[in-house]
């Protein structure tokens, strides 16, 4: 029998590592997992997404969709991923650990970069190492080009390739 997957988001700010229980697998492979999911309590702005780790790139980049599923907005994470076996439970922890700078675009393309002031926050409070830093400034410097240049597009295109398979 086959492993099964169990997802973890962990924050430094708030500390917490919270499971994503709710979150379905789409696909996953050495260097990506692609989840869909719904809000956890009802918003008025937005219900669910679908979200692709690329994890040698340290991102998280998400679809996120109204209720009706037109697209709200693009939510890009700086994360790490770490993927252990758990024997016991014959299954791999796939732990996000979020490095707090995100960067959202909206369907006119407009970005916007947030929480920096939380990832020197958690540096400057021994919550997140150098290496870290360096890490997440250095993954959001090169999304941030590739949206500049136009290569953000093809996330773009595998996340609503996604969306259109679910309806």
């Amino acid at each position: 029998m086959a492993a099964s997957i169990q997802l973890f988001r962990q924050r430094h700010i708030p500390k917490e590592c919270i499971p994503l229980s709710g979150d379905t697998v789409l696909f996953v492979d050495d260097s990506r997992l692609i989840t869909r999911w719904n809000t956890l309590k009802p918003r008025k702005d937005f219900a669910s997404g679908i979200s692709l780790f690329d994890f040698s790139k340290h991102w998280k980049i998400t679809r996120v969709a109204k209720a009706d599923g037109s697209l709200y907005h693009w939510y890009c994470d700086i994360m790490k991923m770490h993927i252990t076996y758990n024997s016991a439970q014959n299954c791999s922890d796939y732990t996000m650990e979020d490095l707090l700078i995100d960067i959202t675009v909206a369907p006119d393309g407009t970005v916007h970069i947030l929480d920096l002031d939380e990832v020197a926050d958690a540096f400057s409070q021994g919550l997140i190492t150098g290496e870290d830093l360096t890490l997440a400034l250095r993954a959001a410097d090169e999304l941030l080009k590739l949206i500049e240049n136009g290569g953000f597009s093809a996330y773009q295109k595998i996340l609503e390739q996604y969306a259109e398979d679910l309806k």
